[in-house]
């Protein structure tokens, strides 16, 4: 039998030095912007009980999930996302709690990725959720957020495209097929892989919808193309979401954020508890989708509570990994000293060292046979100050 224990699974990996200093210092910007409004810190487990997902809305493939079973032979699922797990807290543990609800989080999650998809199966997220308010002031705070929340982590160059969930779906519902159908056009869509899409198409026909469709992935930009996607799609539905991102883009452009914002019509998201908004976030450095989020107006009542919500989770790994393409995070520094107790001195050493390090110095103990093995380590790691411990007392050697 292979043995696989000096490598990792697929799709994990080890942060190390630099990479871990990344990883925590994205996290601690992100907890300070979002406690800095008002929102509090929720965990969930890492094990959830597999039913939490096994619901359409949650358009989660079986095959994606990591499962296991408990010692009662229940089936139990690594958390394949966040949102889910603090939607069943805010219908259960949070009934009854003063609304809106500002919780945000920092966990793993994990899913079974295609090879070469850009990710990761185990995730390092961070995001918000706002529940039990509606309405353009929560979608606006949320938005916002996301946007300053890339600033924040020192990207130079970032964008939010945002679509609407019900301009999609409008379209969807105009279609004579089936439903089989109409999950292919979706992972098309959300894959981008419009040559596929055409395909798909073909097979239904040509009709206005169809044509509508197929037009999707042109349909992007400023507030301009609302009124092509007008024409196109005449039903109820359709036209109250144009309505709205138009209202929503001329909020954001009025705070100076039209230059970050695109407006695209085929942004879907395969999850499908989304009922309003979508949007996704996008940096320099990052080839892969670093932000997502939207509205979802009906998924706690799937866990006993109608509360509207929005929300959305920042892949910090990502974040983190363009941190380190730019160079913006520096090297670690060597310790300022390494102190090494001669035999029968070592715990002198180690007063030494805990005085130094209440002076504001980083020290190290000398954790070696000889001085002599002491002193190569200090040269090799670039340790300037070494402190020997004995029977004369403390030298101190500058090296």
């Amino acid at each position: 039998m292979k043995n696989y224990s000096k490598i990792t699974p697929e799709g994990t990996r080890d942060y190390l030095f630099e990479e871990s200093d990344a990883l925590r210092a994205v996290e601690r910007q992100l907890a300070d912007l979002f406690k800095s409004r008002g929102y509090k810190k929720i965990v969930t487990p890492t094990i959830e009980f597999f039913d939490v997902f096994n619901r359409e809305s949650a358009g989660t493939l079986p095959e994606a999930l990591y499962t296991m079973t408990d010692a009662y032979g229940r089936l139990l699922v690594l958390r394949p996302d966040s949102t889910l797990p603090i939607a069943r807290v805010a219908a259960t543990r949070l009934k009854g709690a003063t609304l809106p609800l500002r919780l945000y989080y920092n966990q793993n999650v994990f899913s079974r990725r295609p090879k070469l998809s850009g990710h990761n199966d185990e995730t390092s997220q961070s995001g918000i959720e706002l529940i039990g308010a509606k309405g353009l002031r929560a979608d606006l705070e949320v938005i916002t957020m996301a946007i300053q929340a890339l600033e924040l982590c020192g990207a130079p160059d970032y964008q939010i495209e945002i679509g609407h969930a019900g301009y999609f779906k409008s379209l969807c519902a105009s279609l004579s097929c089936d439903e089989e159908t109409v999950s292919a056009i979706y992972d098309c869509l959300e894959s981008k892989n419009f040559v596929a899409l055409n395909t798909v198409l073909d097979e239904i026909g040509q009709t206005p919808v169809t044509d509508a469709i197929r037009n999707l992935p042109r349909m992007f930009g400023d507030a301009q193309i609302l009124s092509e996607a007008r024409k196109v799609a005449k039903g109820k539905e359709a036209q109250a979401a144009l309505d709205y991102l138009e209202t929503l883009y001329a909020r954001l452009q009025k705070a100076g954020y039209a230059d970050r914002i695109i407006l695209d019509l085929s942004l879907v998201h395969r999850t499908n508890y989304y009922t309003g908004i979508i949007f996704r976030g996008y940096t320099e450095g990052s080839g892969v989708t670093v932000l997502s989020g939207g509205r979802y107006d009906s998924l706690i009542s799937e866990f006993g509570e109608d509360l509207p919500a929005t929300g959305f989770g920042i892949n910090t790994d990502d974040l983190a990994r363009a941190k380190l393409r730019r160079g913006d995070v520096p090297k670690a520094a060597p310790a300022d000293a390494l102190v090494f107790g001669e035999d029968g001195f070592e715990t002198e050493a180690l007063h030494l060292q805990n005085r130094l390090i209440r002076q504001g110095k980083t020290c190290e103990n000398g954790a070696f046979d000889t001085f002599e093995q002491a002193k190569a380590y200090a040269e090799n790691c670039g340790i300037r100050n070494l402190y020997r411990v004995n029977a004369d007392g403390v030298q101190e050697v500058v090296l």
